[in-house]
Formats: C-alpha cells, structure tokens, sequence
C-alpha cells in the first residue's frame, strides 16, 4: 500500500470541515496515481466529479492511463483527459485529468464550474502562471459555488506560505522512495551537454539500470544525443531524448518501459522532475541548469536564461532514481556550492510575460490586484502586458477586454500570436490564398524556440515543418477552421507579423533601428537583413547591446498601406540639438517612430519653449542642468533632512520630483533661452530655493545649516555628501576646549570633522571629538609640534583655548 493511503481517511475528514485543504507528500507517496482513485471510489464522492490538474500534458495523458488500467477500462470511461488540442472523456467520466490552460477555459466558460465538485492541484510547487492564475480563479468560483472543494497538493512547496495565506489545513504523507547516493562531480571547461553526456556514458558502463540525464534545454539534449549515438556502443542501451518540443508519441515512447533485456538513457529537461515515473531508472545525472524564461518588460521580450536550479528541485531529480530501488545521482557541482542554491524556485508569475494572463484577467471582469496571489504579480510586467493588449486592441483603455480580445481568447494560442492568426483568415477571406494556413506556420515557429541560426525569417520559412511542429500546426489550424495550403503566400509575412508585434516595428535610424516602443537595436554585420528600410522584429538578442535575432523585412510603402487606419497626426515642437534650434512640424506617426515630417512655417510662443525645453531635458536627464556645487549641497541638505526628519515633510528634491513639478520652477526661467549654451545661465540654486516656502527655508537653514560658527568666530562651510555626510573641514586650533561633536538635524548625525593641520593638510578625520583629544591627540601633537613649532600644541586640548592665531600673536 501506497503511503499516503495512510492519510486519505483523515483527508476525507479534513474536506468535511474546509473547503479547501493542502496536501504536502514527497515523490512515491502516490498522491497522483493513488489518492484520485481513492476519492473517486470512496462513499462521500459518490455520484460526484472531480478535476485533476496536471502542470504538463504529457503527465496528465499518462496520469489518465495509468489510472483508467487501475479500473480496467479504456481511457474515456471513468476516468478520462483533456489537454490542448486533445481530449478523451465521456458522459460517464467523474475522474478528468486537465491542464491548467483548459481549467481556465472551463472557468471563463462556466463561472460557477456547474458539476464540479473537488479541484485538485497536482504537483503545484511547480508554480507556473497558469497555476497561480487557475488557483486565484478558483477561489473567485469558490464565492459563486460554496460547494466547490480543492485540494492542493506538492512534493517541495512551503507550505507554511501557502497554509497562511489560504488559511488552509495542512496533511503530510510519507514518501516512499529508496535511498539515492549523491556524488558530487567538479565541473570542467568542457560544454555542459559534452560533460553530461560523457558522465552519463560513464555511468551506463558502471551501473546496470537506466539513466535519467537532466540538461538545461532542446539544444543541449540534441547535441548530446548526437554525441552519444556516435559514441555509445552498448547495443543494449537505448537513447532517447525527452522534452516538451516533441509529439506526445514521442515523449510516451521515451518513458514506456524498455523491452526485456534492454535498458535506455533517457536525456530530459526539467519536465521530467515530477509527475513522471521512467521504469528502470537508477542512475541521475543532473547538470543543476535549467532554462528558464525571463521577461525584459521594456522590450516585451521573453528571454530564455540558462540558470541554476534550486535546491528543491536537485532533490526531485535525485529522487527519480530512487523511485523503483535504491539508486545513484551524480551531480555536477560540489557539496559547497549546492548549498548555496536557492531554497526554492521563484513563482513564474515574479518573472513572466503577463500579457495572456492579463486577458484571461480582463475576461473575467476584474483587475489583477482584485485577486488572490500567493506572489504578487510584478507592476512593471502588468504595465508592459496592459500597453501590448492595448497594441493588440484586446483591452480598452479601462482594461476592459474587447471582443476582439475574446476572439484572440478562443484560438487556442497567446494573445500575440493569436492576433496574428486571426489576421490570416482576415486576410485569407479578402482572396489572399494561403494566408491563414502562413499564419498558423509562423506562430507555430514563433511559439517555439528559434533553433535555427536564421535572422530573417523568410529563410526560415524555407525549412518545412515536420515532426512535433507540423503537427501542432496542424491542430492550431483545425482549432481555427484553417485549411493546410501547400503555397505560402510570404510577401505577406511581414504585414502578419506586424499584427503580432507592432510594438516591434523598426525604422532604420543611423546604424541601427528604432522600435515603435521607443527601444533600439542593432543588426548583426553579417545580417542577411542588413540594409532593410523597415523590420518587424520577432525576437532580439540582449549582449552587450540589443541586437535583432529574428524579423522580417518590409518596405516603408508597405508599412503605411497595412497600418494606414492606424496612423496618428502629430504637432510636434520641440528643441533639436544637433542643429542648436527650435523645430515645429506636422509627423505621421506610428508609435514613437516618425513616418513623415512636414515643417511648419510658425513662430513658437514662449510657452511652447518652456516645453520643448522640458521635454529635451526629460530626454538628456537632470544631468544636463547646470548643476554648481552651492546647488548641489543644497538639494544634497534637502535629501538628508527628509531621511532624518521625515516629520517636517519638506519638498522632495529626487528626480522624480523635480520633474513632477518642473512646469512650475524650472520652466518659466527657460522660455527665453534659444540656445544650448543659454542653458548654462540658468541659478539652479536660487530657482531650488524659491522652490521651498519661507518656513522650508527657515527649517532647512536652522537644522541644515551651510556653516558652522566656531569658538573664535570663524564661519566654516559644512559639505553635505551624496552619502549623507555632514563634513566640517577646520584646523585643529579652533577646536581646542571642543567636547562635544558638532551635530546636524538638532543633533540626529553628529558631523564628521576633518582636523587640519595650520596649513590645512588632513590630519584626522572624527565623529567623537572628547575620544579624539582622550586618544590619538597625543601622537598628533608629536608629531606636528616640531613641524609647526610657531603654532599652540597644548598638553590638555580639551581644556584648553581655542585660537586661529600663532603662539606670538596669542600674545599680543
């Protein structure tokens, strides 16, 4: 008996009592292949349905199989499944295994989820969006239908996160599993697929069962696999490839157990850490990378990142070995550094595109903050994913989905590339042959990870799909009422792909082109693209600057006959630099990008400099101000006070704030300047000084004062750092009789005094002058008295006189 059969009794209890329950139980408990036939069968869920979610399709086809055999019916009886583009259930199924993808369809479909029951969330630690998503949507059901139960269940989560913030009972079940020795392997300048594939041939010669070998993506595995082929020559072992870019067929056919007297090295992605059970694995090998992707919201790019995994995650990779027998993970890292990874691996949701969530969002009718989130969706993500659904013409501008929205909703792929899809059949209705079924080719391409080394895609389209993506294409198209076309009309690819990207429109500028996104980028020098007056850009390279991996190319007369509609009239005054004069014109404009410029024979009022000058300057930056050093200390005074005397609230003088109000301050002094260089008369000072009002003024001067009076009269200027220093630059003399520091901020921050020497040379620097006179004064005096032997040198500074003069004027 499976162990968390252990448990079910009192799982059973705790549904009774909450309408939601976790579930923590590490691999081989049986939480996947056990409890669901469990509940299905027991008395309480009797006549009742329940839905399992599965993070991946091809676990949730093999979880349906595995569990219809266990009732000796076909899959689509009891038990049946429902993935993209695929399903197989009946009247009769109460067990249906689904992605989270296809939860959230039933959802927006069916608000109250009518006949459901019990959601159980399988392996959640996994925390894709579409998980975080589905869990928030359910607890909206949850509002609708009190009757609605969920279960959650992982092998790695924190739970004591989750439980807090669902407030949630907490059931823990044993695993099951054997032991698994970990070795640690050093890594080498070898590529890590070469080192990997080299381990694992190592490993097959050492040890009798099968091997799971984890590498961080496609390219990894397919070089490896080439490698293996070529050098592996044990006739009995068997090397497959396991990754989410194959058909289901063929990721089946890499974890079927082997015929007898074989064995296989199976080469995986993370896809393989949970959910999956390989029979006859007893040897792991992990590369401890994954690849993971990672959102550049200023770009509205999704990178993929090569990266270490966390902890949680090497002990669900070791533990494939251990699953079936006792087993031997190799790692490559060292004990040291493995214990240095992360806890756990970040939620998606920190670090994702949100675009498709976003209108699954607007969908339901609410905005993101109104649901619940175990991490907080990233602002700066939201914003990115509003203004492309904006682009797209998904949302209004309240957030609101629009029915083009939940047309791009229904065609089964992410917002993007369903805009161009649906632009296709536009297209294809219009008489354009073909141009549905380049549609569906291109986002199937784009969906995908570019493994070719193409930058344009035309030649991409050159290579015909096979394989995995051929039939994905396929059933995109099917999904869309598309026919297959053996002509691919690809004059209009880049029109299709503007529909997906008008963000990324690019006008050649220079050396390089600017997006309608505002953004740049370069091609490379030996870019096929090179020379080309318009791109739409599907995918960028981020080194050492921004480079266009992947577009197409397009011609200026193009561009405006496909957006014409789109197109907006602009006035546009401004202030050019290069040529050291104010413009005014009228531009066509597609974003930030200029298509035509027409001057403008008008004289420009004094408020129209104001702004042109503004906005140059918001372009250069502050920096561009004439900034003198009595300006410089007086904001620097500013921004300490705020920090050490929040009370008084005075004006903020950070960047932000200085612009918020630019209009007011800054502005009416530059509407009579003309040129560059008239900048430089500007007072920063006295313009930053009117800007407070006379009780700021009167605060600033008493608790931040520009000068220190000392014992003998001197006023000493105090600078004021950029790290928050109040320094206070004095020779030594004058401090003499001195205890007690001087201080800032009514005595908050004693100030930092540099002592100098009679000719003002550096000789201390203190914040405790009682100490300084107490200690070090003795060896100061030693040394200085006979380099300054006209100067006072006194035995008991602290007592004594305070003098800016010599011994003999002291005298007089």
């Amino acid at each position: 008996m499976l162990p968390v059969a252990q448990i079910c009794p009192q799982l059973v209890q705790s549904l009774k009592q909450h309408n939601k329950v976790i579930l923590s139980a590490p691999p081989g408990a049986g939480k996947s292949t056990y409890l669901p036939l469990f509940l299905l069968n027991h008395a309480d869920f009797a006549g009742k349905t329940i839905l399992l979610l599965e993070p991946r399709r091809l676990a949730a086809k093999s979880i349906a199989s595995y569990l219809a055999s266990q009732l000796n019916e076909a899959v689509g009886q009891q038990v049946g499944y429902q993935i993209r583009h695929e399903k197989s259930y009946s009247k009769n199924t109460r067990l249906l295994i689904v992605t989270e993808g296809v939860l959230i369809r039933k959802i927006q479909q069916d608000p109250q989820l009518t006949g459901i029951d019990l959601i159980i969330f399988d392996e959640f630690h996994e925390r894709s969006v579409q998980a975080d998503l589905a869990l928030a949507l359910v607890l909206e059901v949850q509002q609708l239908n009190s009757d609605l139960q969920l279960l959650i269940m992982s092998a790695t989560l924190d739970q004591h996160k989750l439980a807090l913030a669902l407030d949630a009972p907490v059931l823990s079940s044993e695993g099951r599993s054997y032991p698994v020795e970990i070795l640690y392997q050093a890594l080498t300048a070898e590529p890590i697929w070469l080192q990997s594939a080299r381990l694992s041939l190592q490993a097959s010669l050492k040890h009798q069962g099968s091997i799971l070998t984890f590498l961080p993506g496609q390219r990894d595995i397919n070089q490896a696999r080439d490698w293996l082929l070529e050098h592996n020559k044990d006739s009995r072992l068997d090397i497959y490839a396991l990754s989410g870019a194959l058909t289901l067929a063929e990721q089946q056919q890499a974890i079927a157990p082997s015929p007898q007297g074989l064995r296989k090295l199976v080469l995986t992605t993370n896809i393989a850490e949970t959910s999956l059970t390989i029979e006859g694995i007893e040897v792991v090998v992990d590369s401890g990378l994954c690849r993971q992707a990672v959102y550049h919201p200023k770009h509205g790019l999704t990178r993929l990142e090569t990266v270490a995994i966390s902890q949680a995650a090497a002990v669900q990779r070791a533990g494939r070995a251990g699953r079936l027998s006792a087993g031997i993970c190799y790692r490559l890292d060292s004990a040291e550094l493995w214990q240095r990874r992360a806890a756990f691996t970040p939620a998606a949701v920190l670090q994702s595109d949100l675009t498709a969530l976003l209108l699954d969002i607007s969908a339901w009718g609410c905005s993101a903050d109104q649901l619940f989130w175990l991490d907080q969706p990233p602002q700066a993500n939201l914003k990115s994913a509003a203004w492309v659904l904006l682009q797209l013409k998904a949302i209004n501008d309240k957030g609101q989905i629009t029915e083009f929205g939940r047309q791009l909703l229904a065609t089964g792929t992410e917002p993007r590339l369903a805009a161009l899809v649906l632009h296709g059949k536009e297209l294809e209705q219009q008489g354009e042959q073909g141009a549905a079924w380049l549609a569906v080719v291109l986002a199937t391409l784009l969906e995908n990870p570019n493994r070719s080394r193409e930058q344009d895609i035309d030649q991409v389209l050159q290579q015909p799909l096979y394989g995995a993506l051929l039939l994905q294409a396929k059933q995109l198209a099917q999904q869309n009422q598309i026919q297959v076309s053996n002509y691919l009309p690809q004059h209009l690819t880049a029109a299709l792909l503007s529909r997906a990207f008008p963000d990324r429109i690019a006008l050649q500028r220079g050396k390089g082109y600017l997006l309608t996104n505002s953004a740049g980028a370069l091609l490379f020098p030996d870019s096929p693209l090179v020379g080309a007056e318009v791109l739409v850009i599907c995918d960028l390279y981020f080194g050492q600057s921004t480079q266009v991996s992947l577009a197409a190319r397009w011609t200026m007369a193009e561009l405006m006959q496909e957006w014409r509609a789109d197109l907006q009239q602009q006035s546009y005054v401004g202030f050019d630099a290069q040529q050291g004069r104010f413009i005014a014109e009228q531009r066509l404009m597609l974003g930030c990008c200029v298509l035509e410029r027409k001057p403008l024979n008008t004289k420009l009022t004094e408020t129209e400099q104001q702004q042109a000058w503004l906005d140059w300057l918001k372009q250069q930056g502050l920096q561009a101000l004439p900034w003198t050093e009595q300006a410089l200390q007086l904001r620097h005074r500013l921004q300490l006070m705020q920090r050490l005397m929040p009370e008084h609230q005075l004006a903020k003088v950070d960047d932000e704030a200085l612009w918020a109000d630019a209009e007011v301050w800054l502005a009416p002094a530059l509407g009579r300047f003309t040129k560059l260089n008239d900048l430089n008369k500007l007072d920063l000072y006295t313009l930053l000084w009117q800007r407070l009002s006379y009780k700021e003024q009167q605060l600033l001067t008493s608790c931040m004062p520009d000068s220190w009076r000392s014992a003998v009269g001197s006023m000493i200027p105090v600078h004021y750092s950029d790290e928050g220093e109040a320094i206070l630059s004095v020779r030594i003399q004058e401090m003499f009789g001195q205890l007690e520091t001087p201080a800032v901020a009514n005595g908050r921050l004693a100030m930092k005094i540099h002592l100098l020497s009679p000719a003002r040379r550096p000789l201390q620097v203190t914040q405790d002058l009682a100490s300084f006179w107490a200690t070090s004064y003795a060896e100061v005096k030693k040394e200085m008295k006979g380099r300054y032997p006209k100067h006072y040198w006194p035995d008991n500074p602290a007592q004594a006189m305070p003098t800016n003069k010599t011994k003999k004027a002291m005298q007089k």
